[in-house]
């Protein structure tokens, strides 16, 4: 909603409460009781009004932010390149499972991917043992002539002195600007879609609420007796109440009249609501580089939805998965929490990217060229008990060094180095 201005005894509405008389001898702004007034835009690219009113952009950034807050973090330590050794007990990698008092990982890196995908700008701040999110409005960020930051605030209300945060470890992370940092939120962008799509839904429900949803008239015969002023009133109000309940039954025509349709009848196809839907949505997906198969806007089949659902965490949420990894480990956070050296946290990607525990199992056992798991690692796997003597890799009789590549495989072909040359094989 826009700014409202009111005067001594006007009656206004705050955001969808009820109205309150104002006491105040001035003219006083309102703004949305959920923004301060120091951070409230009325602009038509007001992420928060977006945000409330648009299915489209809301489905989108909750469905890309929803899979990113899954993902779990992992803190290892870099031994050398080719060893790392994985650090579950790291204070650094508590801290984002278990952020602050009421608040889980999900939560935080789930606001945290709203933010930037909203606002273009995402901060988190360490301070007492918690991590804070904080909203993208309140962040003031200062830079100089060449977009180079000199400091980082967070504004507080009611005249208190903004909090300099430019130095405190956080997770601070923000897209392209032309001449200063902070970013430069998508909804510029996506303004005239979604602008397009609120005056679509406008212009629909304005027809179905006035509009007939049967284009018509009555023919009445020039011969047919004259109408009483009561009964002629008693037709046109069973057809008025037709009209705005036409499940209520089938109006009864006069003897000898007729209905004519004019046009088409106004429906859900002719109207064209899923096509526009669909259209906003696609379009939104696109602009967040989303596949929008994913998110139901096109049609698509098995094959194509289990490809970019592969891709989800590769091409399409990778960049994002990085940008943040980098500002986790370069904004103090990990340094502040665990001195552990070259410690670094990492979002567990692999595990999302990774198919059903029968795929894995079968592309596995063909790499190892024998079993990989032990009898009491699958029974933990399936909360069952643990048993003396389960701790053991079990190999196959079958199953020998330079022999067959899975304790599955069968028959010659898989015998000796020169089986598969068919001319040397003995019977």
């Amino acid at each position: 909603m826009g700014i409202i201005r009111a005067k001594t005894g006007d009656l206004v509405t705050i955001g969808s409460g009820y109205p309150t008389q104002t006491t105040w001898g001035t003219t006083i702004t309102t703004p949305d009781a959920g923004v301060p007034l120091y951070d409230y835009s009325p602009t038509p690219t007001d992420p928060l009004t977006l945000w409330k009113t648009q299915p489209s952009l809301r489905k989108v950034v909750s469905f890309a932010a929803r899979e990113l807050a899954m993902v779990p973090w992992h803190a290892y330590q870099r031994v050398d390149d080719t060893d790392r050794r994985r650090r579950a007990s790291s204070p650094a990698e508590n801290i984002l499972s278990r952020p602050a008092p009421h608040v889980d990982g999900y939560q935080l890196m789930q606001a945290l991917a709203v933010d930037f995908m909203i606002y273009d700008l995402c901060v988190a701040v360490l301070a007492d043992g918690e991590l804070t999110r904080i909203p993208p409005g309140l962040i003031s960020i200062k830079s100089d002539h060449l977009g180079r930051v000199t400091t980082i605030k967070i504004k507080t209300p009611h005249g208190q002195e903004d909090v300099d945060i430019t130095d405190a470890p956080k997770i601070a992370t923000w897209g392209w600007h032309p001449s200063k940092a902070g970013g430069v939120s998508p909804m510029h962008t996506l303004a005239a879609t979604l602008d397009e799509s609120r005056r679509a839904i406008e212009w629909r429900t304005t027809q179905w609420n006035a509009m007939p949803k049967v284009a018509g008239f009555l023919q009445r015969p020039a011969t047919a007796r004259k109408w009483d002023p009561t009964s002629r009133d008693r037709f046109l109000e069973t057809w008025r109440n037709w009209r705005s309940n036409p499940g209520a039954g089938t109006p009864i025509l006069e003897e000898g009249m007729e209905y004519h349709t004019v046009g088409n009848d106004l429906n859900p196809k002719s109207a064209q609501d899923l096509d526009g839907r669909r259209l906003t949505d696609a379009e939104v997906a696109s602009a967040y580089f989303i596949p929008p198969e994913l998110v139901g806007a096109r049609a698509g089949n098995f094959s194509n939805v289990d490809a970019f659902r592969q891709m989800l965490f590769g091409p399409t949420l990778g960049p994002l998965f990085v940008q943040l990894q980098q500002a986790v480990n370069n904004g103090g956070i990990v340094q502040t929490l665990d001195t552990t050296p070259r410690l670094y946290l990492e979002a567990n990607r692999e595990a999302a990217m990774a198919g059903s525990f029968m795929e894995q199992a079968r592309v596995l056992q063909t790499a190892t060229g024998g079993p990989f798991m032990t009898r009491a690692e699958g029974r933990a796997r399936l909360n069952l008990p643990y048993i003396d003597g389960t701790d053991e890799l079990v190999t196959p009789m079958n199953v020998t060094t330079g022999g067959q590549a899975s304790p599955t495989d069968s028959g010659t072909q898989n015998e000796g180095g020169n089986n598969a040359d068919p001319a040397a094989r003995q019977d």
